[in-house]
């Protein structure tokens, strides 16, 4: 069920992160119960990070998964290029228990799990999960996530999500590093 909703969480955002709506809002479904998305431009800010060491710049947007802002919650995505068919496409996408929590909570604490509950999120306070997809080199059609080897720090300051060394990993195994300073 959680890899379903990751990979549901994934899909959304890639198909509508390029949108030029200031706001739009679809239904994002899981085979128990509907969770309203919306996604938010962000006032067009352009986030950066890196993988490896490769730097590139996208632009960043807002997610909210559920109906409650308050209660949903809240991702911080920035895509690089236009196309999730380009050679050059990379998205980050940090999720947080709400966006309350991703502003205010000086202790954030990456979660064991894949994707974040979205029930009861208060008992995940703190909480956030990061993915990395991608095409092209070194993606080979699979997500990185943060895992229980991860080591690197997430940090919120001033609307601005600040990954220092994060290191992901796919199933198979294969890592990247990543840095990334993203306005929100």
């Amino acid at each position: 069920m959680k890899k379903q909703i990751l990979i549901l969480s994934t899909a959304v955002a890639l198909l509508t992160s390029c949108s030029d709506n200031k706001k739009t809002t679809s239904d994002a479904s899981t085979s128990e119960t509907s969770n309203p998305t919306s996604n938010e431009s962000s006032d067009e800010k352009t986030g950066e990070f890196s993988i490896d060491g490769k730097t590139v710049t996208g632009k960043s947007t807002t997610q909210y998964f559920g109906s409650d802002k308050e209660k949903s919650n809240f991702s911080v995505l920035c895509q690089h290029d236009e196309s999730a068919t380009s050679a050059n496409f990379e998205l980050l996408q940090i999720t947080f228990v709400n966006e309350k929590d991703a502003t205010t909570n000086s202790n954030l604490k990456l979660y064991s799990g894949s994707q974040l509950p979205m029930t009861e999120p208060e008992a995940e306070a703190g909480s956030y999960t990061v993915s990395l997809s991608g095409v092209g080199d070194g993606f080979k059609d699979q997500q990185f996530t943060g895992s229980d080897k991860s080591t690197g720090t997430v940090t919120v300051s001033d609307r601005t999500l600040i990954v220092k060394d994060l290191v992901l990993f796919t199933r198979d195994g294969d890592k990247k590093t990543v840095n990334a300073k993203i306005p929100f």
